[in-house]
């Protein structure tokens, strides 16, 4: 009974915080284009080995990447995971930083038939929206004064999922029934500085976009036993196109210079009106190479063409194209069957090469990084726990043709924990 409440206490509590911080953990001034910055998944130690995980997945840790591999989890798995960004944002020889971070996303494992059907459940970002610019163009304004414009975008689309995975022999095979759900809200204000009078106010549009949608994916996983310690994994994943329903509220304000509201008015609102927005289908592929309880290396190939991208009003985003994702990762436990902290500890590493879905002056952005991390094992009398640990370290884009540069050092934190007490029979003498 203890072992219930506790994960169920620890559900609504990540519900809060998820609620309150999930779209905070990312960032990147490119998110201002169409739903902003798909996240390709993975938890905190997916990240520390460059984003693996389509065919590999420890039974001690939790997987979003490839639905089948949920069926590698035999006990009841719960885990909670956190991003902080620090990036340095480059261009034209300028530059600023900026910290982000929050509540990543969290899951838990229930296994139905032990080795055979498992059920799961997930909250994951599946793209976030998090920027700030400011321009202005001194003594362009009336009576010598400049003109100032401030843009701001948050929010971003969150993925609510339930998986059903299937385990028969070497064969695991995962679906997914997802709903999707979130708002973005960006702000445009206009004003103007070093006036010698105050006859001039501020002008604020903001518009608030909603979005919801079911939507299903599917994922396949074969094992090739190559020895008796060793096998070659093989995994694939498909998530086909999602027509999301897509509200929005404009408004218009004008302000005095304080931020007091002079008047306003509503510019757009089709709350009642049917409007969809065409996520394109992606896929991905992983093969992995396996020495049990001491080696793992493998590579992915995600895909998804954000050219294909349409909006409401069935029209192509002109700043989308083609976005791949290639991850090379493995980890390392010196000797699992070892007293001492240093031997059981899973060491990861791994690097990653993205084309992101940003076109922009018809450049591609790219995404390049390295990444490690470990897993520590805790003491836990109920089951056991671990403290997930990572770190990458990448840039984005370049600063020709007017882009933007961005070095960033993410830090990744997880926690998870493997009740073996929840599903297990109690006796009594």
């Amino acid at each position: 009974m203890w072992s219930k409440t506790r994960i169920s206490l620890a559900l609504l509590w990540s519900l809060f915080l998820f609620n309150e911080a999930a779209a905070q953990y990312d960032q990147t001034s490119y998110s201002i284009i169409g739903i902003g910055n798909p996240n390709w998944g993975g938890y905190s130690q997916n990240s520390a080995m460059g984003g693996l995980g389509i065919s590999y997945g420890s039974r001690l840790f939790l997987n979003n990447l490839n639905p089948a591999l949920l069926a590698s989890n035999q006990e009841a798995i719960f885990q909670l995971g956190s991003s902080f960004d620090i990036r340095t944002f480059s261009q034209d020889g300028n530059s600023y930083n900026s910290i982000a971070g929050g509540v990543k996303d969290f899951g838990l494992n229930l296994p139905i038939k032990y080795a055979k059907w498992n059920l799961g459940i997930s909250l994951n970002p599946y793209s976030t929206v998090n920027y700030g610019f400011t321009d202005s163009n001194e003594g362009a304004g009336p009576e010598g004064s400049t003109p100032v414009v401030e843009v701001e975008g948050r929010g971003g689309i969150e993925e609510l999922a339930v998986v059903n995975s299937f385990r028969i022999k070497n064969f695991q095979f995962g679906i997914k029934a997802s709903f999707l759900f979130g708002s973005i809200q960006k702000e445009d204000k206009f004003s103007l500085t070093g006036l010698t009078t105050t006859n001039f106010g501020d002008a604020v549009v903001n518009r608030t976009k909603n979005y919801h949608r079911l939507s299903f994916g599917v994922g396949g996983l074969y094992k090739i036993l190559l020895s008796s310690n060793s096998r070659l994994n093989i995994g694939a994943t498909y998530n086909p196109q999602i027509d999301l329903r897509q509200n929005i509220l404009a408004t218009l304000e004008n302000q005095t210079s304080g931020g007091n509201l002079i008047s306003g008015d509503t510019l757009t609102n089709d709350k009642a009106e049917k409007n969809t927005i065409s996520i394109p289908k992606k896929f991905g592929f992983g093969l992995s190479y396996e020495k049990f309880q001491k080696l793992t290396i493998g590579i992915d190939f995600l895909s998804q063409d954000w050219a294909e991208y349409r909006d409401e009003n069935g029209l192509a985003e002109s700043g989308y194209g083609t976005a791949y994702r290639v991850a090379l990762g493995g980890e390392l436990i010196p000797n699992y069957q070892s007293q001492k902290l240093v031997s059981v500890t899973s060491y990861r590493f791994g690097v990653h090469y993205e084309q992101t879905p940003f076109l922009v002056n018809n450049e591609t952005i790219d995404d390049i990084g390295i990444s490690f991390g470990a897993s520590l094992p805790l003491n836990a009398f109920w089951g056991q726990a671990h403290l997930n640990l990572g770190t990458t370290i990448g840039r984005r884009g370049n600063v020709s043709n007017g882009l933007v540069r961005e070095n960033y050092i993410k830090i990744h934190l997880g926690f998870s924990l493997q009740d073996v007490t929840w599903f297990t029979r109690q006796k009594f003498n």
